[in-house]
């Protein structure tokens, strides 16, 4: 999940939406460099039961294209833990990069928690859904009813096609900082 103030076109190519942040670097190029933050939530990379790959893979992505991630933190599936360095982020990154929680099981929240810091009600989103139901019709497997949920999305939010799974990705622009919660 991406959150935060992208500068550039969003752009929807073949039924799948991707984005151009036109994000500065360290490149000395540049007036400014973009502050990201990597958020990564899982109670079982706090166990150490799980390699990390995420932080590595992204990390690595992003320094090889010329950018700096200025911040990255673990959290496990905890409401106010995921909520506390959600809201941090957002109120000193420019993008802020989520791992985990988009999932159908009970421990996956990270969802539902940005879209309440942002003010956004979640909805349905057909595309996602019938990217969801194509994963078991393809394999020939019934649907688990609460597999469900993977397809909604925050209102406003940009959709991105997981082609190795059921969970999209998502990417919402805020112009606004988290408000609290509760």
């Amino acid at each position: 999940m991406f959150v935060g103030r992208f500068h550039g076109p969003i752009e929807r190519i073949e039924s799948r939406q991707t984005f151009n942040f036109e994000l500065s670097t360290l490149d000395g190029k540049t007036p400014f460099a973009v502050k990201i933050e990597l958020i990564n939530t899982g109670s079982e990379l706090m166990l150490g039961r799980v390699l990390n790959t995420h932080q590595q893979w992204i990390g690595r992505q992003l320094a090889d294209r010329g950018y700096v991630v200025t911040r990255q933190v673990s959290v496990p599936d905890v409401g106010s833990d995921i909520q506390q360095v959600v809201r941090e982020a957002l109120s000193q990154a420019d993008l802020v990069i989520a791992t985990g929680g988009l999932g159908p099981t009970s421990d996956d929240i990270t969802r539902d928690l940005v879209a309440e810091l942002l003010g956004k009600k979640l909805r349905e989103d057909a595309v996602a859904l019938a990217n969801v139901e194509s994963f078991f019709a393809i394999r020939k497997r019934p649907m688990p009813a609460q597999t469900r949920v993977q397809a909604l999305v925050p209102e406003g939010a940009i959709v991105l096609q997981n082609r190795h799974g059921t969970a999209p990705g998502l990417a919402i622009h805020s112009v606004r900082k988290a408000r609290r919660a509760g």
